[in-house]
């Protein structure tokens, strides 16, 4: 099984890892997660909450199968969400690299984020899932589609409570490097991301920069794409980020 190195307090994972003593240390699969960062980030740069009791990763991702191409933040979303509902966590993937769990009015809240980097034929991605907190809605960017929550919070029992985030970490790794190495063949991620599809077949407003599209969601495409109806036409978009429209 893949190995997981547990570090105290770093800047953020992701810089932690790029340092010269990672370069032949990690394998595929193998990862870091630290107890707390001082300065994580998550997409497009934005500081990311990094309170002690979550999960904060970085993953060693192969350079095969689908993560080389545009469909890997899917494809590892797929992953990542199936290791959470093997531990009873009915998680949705938000296009292109949000996690979600649904509430008990069936509101769905952001519950981690993906971000992948490659340097140097390395691709790493770093992981940030809300364990024990989430960051209250005043603490979110004015413009966020989502509010946050924890798993903790969708935990009736209480059980992560009593599982060491190492743990728990180890627990989703091994699962999905299980599902990979046994059941991946090129495009098998695609169709439990159809399933597991936040607002599929829900209109919706994809935001690009300054570019504004709306339309019906129809599903993700075989390189990642979103696929939108939208003016008679469906559009193949591979960047953005999407909301309900309305």
């Amino acid at each position: 099984m893949p190995e997981v190195y547990e570090l105290d307090t770093v800047t953020s994972v992701l810089d932690e890892v790029r340092k010269p003593e990672w370069a032949h240390r990690l394998n595929d699969f193998d990862s870091i997660i630290a107890r707390r960062q001082t300065a994580g980030r998550g997409q497009y740069r934005r500081s990311w909450d990094s309170s002690e009791g979550n999960i904060f990763a970085a993953l060693r991702l192969p350079l095969e199968g689908p993560f080389p191409g545009t469909e890997a933040a899917v494809a590892l979303g797929v992953l990542l969400a199936c290791a959470l509902r093997a531990e009873g966590f009915a998680c949705f993937l938000k296009w292109p690299n949000d996690l979600v769990l649904a509430d008990s009015l069936g509101e769905a809240r952001k519950v981690c984020g993906i971000l992948l980097e490659e340097r140097e034929n390395v691709l790493v991605a770093g992981i940030g899932i809300n364990v024990l907190h989430a960051p209250s809605d005043d603490m979110l960017r004015p413009d966020h589609a989502l509010k946050a929550t924890s798993l903790l919070a969708n935990d009736p029992q209480g059980h992560v409570k009593n599982i060491p985030t190492a743990k728990l970490w180890k627990k989703l790794v091994n699962h999905l490097f299980s599902s990979y190495s046994h059941n991946y063949a090129p495009y098998d991620w695609h169709t439990p991301a159809q399933e597991l599809l936040l607002w599929r077949n829900r209109r919706v407003v994809l935001a690009d920069g300054d570019e504004r599209v709306e339309g019906i969601l129809r599903g993700i495409g075989f390189k990642g794409e979103l696929l939108l109806e939208a003016q008679g036409r469906t559009l193949a978009l591979l960047s953005g980020s999407i909301r309900v429209a309305g």
